[in-house]
C-alpha cells in the first residue's frame, strides 16, 4: 500500500510541475500579445520617445550621417533638470561663467565675438524642444518664438536689451502655440503700434500684439489652390496628400515690408510657393509664386543652376531696407539650393514680386551650407553707420557676417564653440543695436548670445 501511494504522489507532483509549465507558457503568450497591443515587439526596447524625440525623421532626412542621432531609437530625449532636449543618451552640459574657464570667442578680423553663457536665461518652466525664430522690438527687446513640450503652455520669450529678465508673453496661448511655432516677423504698422506675425508649420498663421494677444488666426488651407500637379514635387521632394491630390502646405515664414499693407508667405516645408496676403486682415489675395525646383532635394553641383524663382525649401523671408540693394527687395532663403534669390515688390500693391538677383553661398561656405535666413538690421532699425552688413545663420553649424555686398567678414562656428552644450544647428541670427548677435538653434533647441569684442586700430 505504501508503495502505491508513493507512487501516486510522484504523479501528483508531475502533474503539479506539467500544470505550472503550461500555466507559465499561456501567462507568456497573453503577456506578449499585451505588449504587442500595446505597441511593443518581443524583444523590442520598452523605452518610450517623448517629444523630444519628434525631430528625429525631420532631422536625419537632412543629416543622415549624424549616427549618434539617426541609430538611435529616439534621436533626441528631454532631460527633466535642464527642461532641455539633448541627443538621446549624451551627458547634459550647461555652461556657465566661473571665473576660471577660458572664454568661448568666434569670428575673425574686426567681427569677433564673445559667447556669454550667462545671458539669454530661458524663464522658469521653459521647455525648448526647438527655436526658431528672433525678432526686436522698438524697445530693443529681444522676442525669441519656440516649440515648447511637456508642461509648457507657451512659445514667446521677451528678454531685456542687455538679454537679462527672461519672460513669458502675458497672453501667448494654446491656440496660438500648437503646433510648431517657427517663423516670427515684427512691424510697425500705421497706427504706429508694433505687431507679431507668425508662421506655424501647423498651417497656423496668426498676427498678436508684442504680449501674444491674437488679432487674427488662419488654421488650414487659406483659400490657395493646393491642387497637385505632376511636376508639384519633382524628384520625390515631397508628398502630396488626400491620395496624391493636394499640395503640402507647412508654412515657415512671412516677409513684412514696412511700406506696404500687404505681406509675403513662405511655404518652405510644403509646396514651396509664396503667398501674397493682406496684413491688417489675414486675407489671401488670391496671388502666388514659385514651386519646386526640379533637381530634389538634395540638389548638390545642379544648385546653382535650378531656374530663379522656384525653390527647394523658400525657408526664410525677409525685408531689405539697405541702400545697397535695390528699393523694394525681399530675400528668399532658398535653403537647399545654399542660395539667396532677390525679389522685386510693388508697395502699393500685391501683384508683385519679381527676380532680379542671386547670391550663391555654397561657394563661400562650402557645398553642405544650407542657409536659413539673412537679417540685415541692428537692433530695431537699419543702421547705415554698419554700412548694410548682413547676418546668415547656416542650418550645418556657422553663422557668417557678410558685407554689403554679400561676401563673407566673418564665421562664427557655433556648432563647433558649442558643441558640448548641443549649440549644432543655427536657425534663426539677429543683430542687436549694439552689434552683438543672438542665435536660435534647431534640434535641439538653445538661443545663445555673442559680444561683439572691441577691435584695435590697426584691425
Amino acid at each position: 500500500a505504501s508503495g502505491i501511494s508513493q507512487q501516486r504522489n510522484r504523479q501528483r507532483n508531475l502533474w503539479s510541475k506539467v500544470r505550472r509549465f503550461i500555466m507559465a507558457r499561456l501567462s507568456l503568450t497573453v503577456s506578449v500579445a499585451v505588449l504587442g497591443m500595446l505597441g511593443y515587439a518581443a524583444g523590442a526596447p520598452s523605452k518610450k520617445c517623448d517629444e523630444c524625440a519628434k525631430e528625429k525623421d525631420d532631422y536625419c532626412e537632412i543629416f543622415p550621417n549624424d549616427h549618434r542621432v539617426c541609430d538611435s531609437e529616439c534621436g533626441f530625449e528631454f532631460d527633466d533638470a535642464t527642461q532641455k532636449c539633448w541627443i538621446a543618451g549624451t551627458a547634459p552640459v550647461i555652461a556657465a561663467s566661473d571665473g576660471n574657464s577660458a572664454p568661448i570667442i568666434g569670428g575673425s578680423g574686426k567681427f569677433r565675438y564673445q559667447y556669454m553663457p550667462d545671458l539669454l536665461i530661458p524663464p522658469a518652466g521653459a521647455s525648448t524642444a526647438n527655436c526658431h525664430g528672433l525678432s526686436i522690438d522698438a524697445d530693443e527687446n529681444i522676442i525669441l518664438t519656440y516649440q515648447g513640450m511637456n508642461k509648457d503652455p507657451h512659445c514667446l520669450i521677451t528678454w531685456k536689451p542687455d538679454g537679462t529678465g527672461g519672460e513669458f508673453a502675458a497672453k501667448d496661448s494654446p491656440e496660438l502655440c500648437q503646433g510648431t511655432p517657427h517663423g516670427l516677423k515684427i512691424t510697425t504698422e500705421g497706427d504706429g503700434k508694433q505687431y507679431l506675425y507668425h508662421a506655424n508649420n501647423a498651417q497656423k498663421l496668426a498676427k498678436t500684439t508684442l504680449d501674444g494677444e491674437i488679432l487674427w488666426i488662419r488654421e488650414g488651407n487659406f483659400g490657395q489652390n493646393d491642387t497637385c500637379l505632376p511636376d508639384s514635387c519633382p524628384n520625390n521632394s515631397c508628398k502630396c496628400t488626400n491620395g496624391g491630390k493636394t499640395l503640402p502646405y507647412i508654412p515657415t515664414w512671412f516677409a513684412t515690408p514696412p511700406d506696404s499693407k500687404y505681406m509675403y508667405l513662405c511655404d518652405g516645408y510644403g509646396s514651396d510657393h509664396v503667398y501674397a496676403f493682406e496684413s491688417a486682415t489675414g486675407r489671401y489675395m488670391n496671388k502666388s509664386w514659385g514651386g519646386r525646383s526640379p533637381a530634389g532635394l538634395h540638389p548638390g553641383a545642379a544648385a546653382q543652376s535650378q531656374p530663379h524663382g522656384l525653390f527647394m525649401e523658400n525657408h526664410g523671408c525677409t525685408y531689405d531696407p539697405r541702400p545697397t540693394t535695390e528699393p523694394h527687395t525681399i530675400i528668399v532663403s532658398d535653403r537647399r539650393n545654399m542660395r539667396f534669390e532677390f525679389f522685386h515688390y510693388d508697395p502699393a500693391g500685391y501683384e508683385t514680386f519679381e527676380w532680379y538677383k542671386t547670391v550663391d553661398m555654397g561657394a563661400q561656405l562650402g557645398p553642405d551650407t544650407l542657409p536659413c535666413n539673412m537679417r540685415m538690421t541692428y537692433g530695431s532699425k537699419f543702421d547705415p553707420a554698419q554700412e548694410g552688413r548682413s547676418v546668415v545663420p547656416d542650418l550645418n553649424g556657422p553663422v557668417a557676417v557678410l558685407d554689403s555686398n554679400h561676401k563673407v567678414l566673418s564665421v562664427v562656428n557655433v556648432s563647433v564653440l558649442l558643441a558640448a552644450e548641443q549649440q549644432l544647428h543655427p536657425h534663426d541670427a539677429i543683430f542687436l543695436k549694439n552689434g552683438d548677435i543672438v542665435v536660435a538653434t534647431w534640434a535641439p533647441g538653445r538661443v545663445s548670445y555673442w559680444k561683439l569684442l572691441p577691435t584695435s586700430d590697426e584691425e
